[in-house]
């Protein structure tokens, strides 16, 4: 795969010799049998050359042109979704997804890889939700209608996401409580500006201020407990909330629509 890619040799032996690198843990010294060593940036390049011919080609060449219906195939990295017009192409193709990983060396994640109805749902339904939702990249896609009563997809943080920011934020809260209000300020505004410039696509407002409102609670809980002599109030917090406010939440991409 690489010789495919890669015309010059140098370049391919100089990969080879990453590949054999050792490591170092003290004065023990180990050569992985197979793969790379961990932490190793050639680990992702080679990882998604490797999954480009096992699935993306393997997928143009010789499983669509056997569908009756389209077909599309997203993938980031390791994660990918397949979307087909039938449900009939979607089994056969399920059921051989998986020899094909085996035949490269590769396993699904059975927990990871299911077979879902996510057609558009019809026009005349008034209530309800779409047929099915499923988690791509750190978003779970879903339908639900706009406000002209159309039926649009839309996605959202995954609710797994949002539990684990806010248990990173309450856990260092409680560890730097100490620090000067500041930068305390200054470091969670770091947080949720990086939490926003990922999860910041048009639809996903209400998760953003979600974040917010839990980073606000959090915040409050700890910093009241810096004094056993006078406790903060919500009054007084408000306050300093207008001198330093938290960031409020923003579009950073807009992925569809107007």
């Amino acid at each position: 795969m690489l010789r495919i890619r890669v015309a010059d040799g140098s370049l391919r032996r100089l990969v080879g010799k990453c590949v054999r690198v050792g490591v170092l843990d003290g004065e023990e010294r180990t050569e992985p049998e197979r793969g790379v060593a961990q932490g190793s940036g050639l680990s992702p390049l080679l990882g998604n050359l490797y999954l480009h011919y096992t699935l993306d080609v393997w997928f143009e060449r010789e499983v669509k042109p056997r569908l009756r219906g389209k077909a599309v195939l997203v993938r980031y990295c390791d994660d990918f979704v397949i979307g087909f017009e039938r449900r009939e192409d979607a089994q056969r193709v399920a059921e051989v997804l998986g020899k094909r990983m085996e035949r490269f060396g590769l396993r699904l994640h059975p927990q990871k890889t299911r077979l879902i109805a996510f057609e558009r749902p019809e026009a005349g339904q008034r209530g309800g939700k779409g047929p099915g939702t499923f988690d791509f990249l750190g978003f779970t896609m879903y339908w639900r209608r706009t406000r002209r009563g159309r039926w649009q997809m839309w996605c959202k943080t995954r609710s797994k996401g949002l539990r684990r920011f806010n248990r990173a934020v309450a856990e260092w809260c409680r560890r730097h409580r100490h620090l000067p209000v500041k930068v305390q300020h200054a470091a969670l505004t770091r947080r949720l500006v990086g939490h926003f410039n990922y999860f910041g696509v048009n639809g996903n407002i209400r998760s953003l201020a979600r974040v917010v409102h839990a980073t606000e609670r959090v915040w409050f809980k700890w910093l009241r407990r810096r004094s056993q002599r006078t406790r903060l109030t919500w009054e007084r917090f408000n306050q300093l909330l207008e001198r330093i406010p938290l960031p409020r939440p923003r579009v950073a991409v807009r992925i569809w629509g107007g």
